[in-house]
């Protein structure tokens, strides 16, 4: 009888450690992977990627595993899941679009924004309906067909950072986040955007040092801080060093891209780590390369916040910029 006993004190204790080790130890430690070159490579026909690709600002992919690059000197490119060239939406030789903002896929459509022009057009780049809408942005849009346009750095003299439509393009609302109201700090106000599935509007600053949830009226759903080390930093001569993390949404989370300070210069922004939060802010698992990517960080006056990834079926495909401009595809290893 008392050597029953013990035995079962003794396990009792053994699964009372247990289950202490896995609710607060593993609760505690997001899962780490790598992340591994593919073979992946964009087939632009008779043209030099090299001179092809000249100030690339956003990169998506589509429900059908289609890659969409937004570039500044050469249009909106469509490429089927494999990489090869499939036609070019908007652009050289499809119409007057020179100040080419961002798109984002809109169910079938896809949605184009230029400098005060909001345009959906088919796979095809047959153009469907437009909203002339003042000023630039990056467009996101819902799953209804309503879509938003953040004004990002525009807002500092907008006075309203974040512009929801319906899919009529009626304007809903226009509100600003509760950040960088202080005169001198309006850089903070680069930040980036996506939408989930249910229609919320996720919102990042630059720094991505905090997350914010909004409906598309502009109610606040959600405000956190997010746990990162990463402040505003000076180069050298004292000048601001580079605010360019990227942030991606999909079904799955949100995708944060970081910076590695220590090797970032004026020109050259280093990443090294991607990192995957949950819609309530908190981190669920980091990404890391092999050796630290190169993004240039460009002037362009259009579109001055670079959605340079997009993140789809365990795959990173990200734009970096050295030695030349071009887009490779990283497997998650797990």
């Amino acid at each position: 009888m008392l050597k029953n006993r013990k035995s079962f004190v003794i396990l009792i204790t053994v699964t009372g450690i247990f289950l202490f080790i896995s609710f607060f130890g593993c609760s505690k430690n997001s899962p780490s992977y790598k992340l591994k070159v593919t073979p992946f490579a964009l087939n632009i026909p008779n043209v030099n990627v090299d001179k092809y690709f000249g100030r690339v600002t956003d990169v998506d992919i589509t429900s059908k595993n289609e890659i969409i690059v937004v570039d500044v000197d050469g249009g909106v490119l469509r490429f089927d899941s494999n990489g090869k060239f499939v036609n070019n939406i908007v652009g050289y030789g499809s119409g007057n679009y020179d100040a080419i903002c961002s798109a984002a896929p809109a169910g079938s459509l896809l949605a184009v924004n230029t400098v005060g022009l909001i345009e959906f057009f088919t796979r095809a780049g047959k153009p469907v309906k437009r909203f002339f809408i003042r000023g630039r942005g990056d467009v996101a849009v819902a799953q209804n067909g309503s879509f938003l346009i953040n004004r990002m750095y525009d807002s500092f003299r907008l006075g309203k950072c974040l512009e929801t439509y319906d899919e009529e393009g009626k304007l809903i609302n226009k509100f600003r986040t509760p950040r960088c109201t202080r005169k001198g700090e309006e850089i903070l106000d680069f930040s980036f955007s996506g939408i989930t599935s249910d229609n919320k509007i996720i919102y990042m600053p630059a720094t991505i040092d905090s997350g914010f949830i909004y409906d598309f009226k502009g109610n606040l759903v959600l405000a956190k801080k997010v746990n990162s080390k990463l402040k505003p930093y000076k180069l050298k001569d004292g000048t601001p060093g580079a605010l360019i993390e990227d942030a991606y949404v999909s079904d799955e989370g949100i995708f944060v891209v970081r910076v590695k300070r220590k090797m970032s210069t004026e020109k050259i922004v280093f990443f090294d780590l991607i990192e995957q939060y949950d819609f309530n802010f908190d981190l669920v698992a980091s990404y890391h390369f092999a050796k630290p990517l190169t993004m240039t960080v460009p002037t362009e006056p259009y579109s001055p916040w670079y959605h340079n990834f997009c993140y789809k079926d365990d795959v990173f495909y990200f734009m970096i910029s050295q030695p030349f401009e071009q887009l490779i595809a990283f497997k998650v290893d797990k």
